[in-house]
C-alpha cells in the first residue's frame, strides 16, 4: 500500500464550497419538484417573481440581476413565452431592447406560486433561530462579494 497524501473522497465532501454547492444542487431540485404541477422550475419562477416586483424589464438587466449569461436566460425566456408565462416586446424608445412582461396567466398563478415558494422556504430555514439566520444572511453576502 503507498503511503501517498492524497485525501479520500469523503474529505473532499466537507470543503465549504463542496457543501454549498451541494446544497444549491438539493435545493435547486427539490424546489424543481415542487413547482412541476405548474410546468415551472426554480430558475423560471425566479425570472417571473422579479417581474412581478418590476413588469417590463428589458431582458438584458434581467439576466443582469439573475447572473444568468445572455443565451441562457433567451432559451429561459423563449420558454416561459412559448408556454404563455410572459410576452415580449421591443422598447419603444431603443428597438434594440425586449422588455419582458408577465401574462394573465403568470399573475393569476403568482400568489399559489408564491405560497409554495414560502412554505419550501419554512421548512428548509426550520430550526434556526433569527440571530442564526441573520448571520448567516451576512456570511454568504461577504462570500458572494468575494465571488464578484
Amino acid at each position: 500500500m503507498s503511503n501517498n497524501r492524497q485525501q479520500p473522497i469523503d474529505d473532499l465532501d466537507r470543503f465549504l464550497t463542496a457543501r454549498i454547492a451541494r446544497l444549491a444542487r438539493r435545493l435547486r431540485h427539490g424546489f424543481d419538484l415542487l413547482l412541476e404541477p405548474f410546468g415551472l422550475t426554480g430558475v423560471q419562477f425566479a425570472l417571473l417573481q422579479r417581474l412581478s416586483r418590476v413588469d417590463g424589464l428589458v431582458q438584458a438587466d434581467l439576466g443582469r440581476r439573475m447572473a444568468i449569461e445572455p443565451a441562457t436566460l433567451t432559451g429561459i425566456v423563449q420558454r416561459l413565452e412559448r408556454d404563455g408565462w410572459v410576452r415580449r416586446d421591443c422598447d419603444p424608445e431603443n428597438r434594440r431592447l425586449q422588455r419582458v412582461w408577465l401574462t394573465d396567466k403568470a399573475r393569476a398563478a403568482m400568489p399559489a406560486l408564491l405560497r409554495v415558494q414560502a412554505r419550501r422556504r419554512r421548512r428548509v430555514l426550520s430550526g434556526f433561530s433569527q440571530e442564526e439566520l441573520a448571520s448567516f444572511e451576512v456570511l454568504l453576502e461577504r462570500l458572494e462579494a468575494n465571488l464578484r
